[in-house]
Order: structure tokens, then C-alpha cells, then sequence
């Protein structure tokens, strides 16, 4: 089941106090917070999300219509609160790369199939429906400075 948009705004605030105290294992092995500066404000952003890591490599999945994807186009520093700390990361956004994208999502539905309908899916999607999740979909690459 799909969370209602109106509850993101008070969700997000909890889960990055969450991620950021004493009791970030409940969801610090799949969930991080992202703090960058805005592309075009220049103030602090930050948002947290699902992500996936290997090695120095963390990387997360998001809506094209989210667009805080937007500040990575290019490649730029960020700071990731992940599995209980703060980390220094390069984040680059690759919205055109679409076999990353099916790849990641893929991915992203074996480990946590409940994750569909974010995608705008049902658990065994057709491959039309899957198609256009992947091209909905944009694909954010963290490389870890520490």
C-alpha cells in the first residue's frame, strides 16, 4: 500500500531524526539522507531515501517528478547520513541511462517488493507497465569520499 502524499512532508522530518540518533538501525540498512545544496537557492536541502550499496557505491531510484535529482546532472558534492554516519560522496544523476535504470529497479523489487507502487507498479508487473516505471524513473549515483 502506497502512502498518501500529503504524509511525505512529516515522514521525511521523522526519518531523518531517525537516521540521525541512537536508534538508526531500524532502517539504516536501506534508507539514508541525502544533505546537498540546492542548484539553484543555494540553501541546504536535504531528503532521505531507499537506497542500494555496493562497496564505495550507493545508489537510490526516484520519481522524474521529485526533482531534487536535478542537482546532480552534473557531478556534485553531498554529504550522506548512511547506516549510522555522516559521510562525504560525489552524487551524479543519470536520467537518460535507462539500462541502469531497469537494472536498479529490478533490483530495487527483488529486495523490497513492497517499494512497487512507488514505482507505479503492482508486485508482478507486465512488462508495459514495467517499461514505464523505468522510463518515470531516474537513477542517482553516490561515490563514497570516506
Amino acid at each position: 500500500m502506497r502512502i498518501p502524499e500529503f504524509m511525505f512532508p512529516i515522514i521525511n522530518r521523522v526519518m531523518k531524526l531517525l537516521l540521525a540518533s541512537p536508534a538508526h538501525g531500524l532502517f539504516s540498512g536501506s534508507v539514508m539522507t541525502i544533505y546537498f545544496t540546492g542548484r539553484k537557492t543555494g540553501r541546504a536541502r536535504s531528503t532521505p531515501v531507499r537506497y542500494m550499496r555496493k562497496d564505495r557505491t550507493v545508489t537510490c531510484l526516484t520519481g522524474r517528478q521529485t526533482r531534487w535529482w536535478q542537482n546532480f546532472l552534473s557531478p556534485a558534492e553531498v554529504r550522506l547520513q548512511i547506516a549510522g554516519r555522516r559521510v562525504a560522496a560525489v552524487a551524479h544523476s543519470a536520467p537518460d541511462d535507462t539500462a541502469r535504470i531497469e537494472a536498479a529497479l529490478k533490483e530495487t523489487l527483488d529486495r523490497f517488493p513492497g517499494d512497487a507502487p512507488y514505482h507505479g507498479l503492482r508486485r508482478s508487473p507486465t512488462p508495459e507497465a514495467f517499461a514505464a516505471a523505468v522510463a518515470n524513473d531516474v537513477i542517482v549515483t553516490f561515490t563514497l569520499r570516506d
